[in-house]
């Protein structure tokens, strides 16, 4: 029992790395993993307001595959555009407003999931006094500049 931990002791703390290392994937074909977070998404807001314009958006997680982005509106609509590339679908964490969802404007509130495949035309707008605080994922990430085309 004595030589067990003595064998126990040196393990851990001759090689901490490795007894305390977690497992990494090996078989990644386009990266290597990263760190993996935890956001506390309310906090994130409040520490992230608008600063000019009628929105504020805010890359959170980006990988080859996908990428979040936190969006907040407020007042005026973000322009009716559609992807190139990128399918988006996002989750309405807090407020209320308007999507532009299959040519017509579409009260989205709280607690409400939206998809749009790559080449439909969206928008997302608020009342002029009103804010909706949106969590975003695209899949494939934008490219630098994005692949927005404003459609009017």
């Amino acid at each position: 029992m004595r030589s067990m931990f003595i064998i126990g002791f040196l393990f851990v703390f001759l090689f901490p790395g490795q007894a305390l290392a977690e497992p990494t994937a090996k078989d990644l074909i386009d990266t290597k993993p990263g760190k993996a977070s935890l956001i506390d998404v309310e906090k994130f807001f409040q520490d992230h307001p608008i600063e000019k314009g009628p929105a504020r958006l805010e890359g959170v997680f980006k990988s080859p595959r996908a990428q979040v982005v936190f969006i907040r509106v407020k007042g005026s609509p973000i322009p009716k555009h559609y992807h190139t590339q990128a399918d988006e679908v996002f989750y309405v964490y807090k407020g209320k407003g308007e999507v532009f969802l299959n040519g017509q404007w579409t009260p989205v509130k709280a607690g409400q999931f939206h998809t749009c495949p790559r080449g439909v035309t969206h928008s997302v707008r608020t009342g002029e006094n009103e804010e909706i605080w949106i969590i975003s994922v695209f899949t494939v990430p934008l490219p630098p500049g994005g692949d927005r085309v404003k459609v009017d």
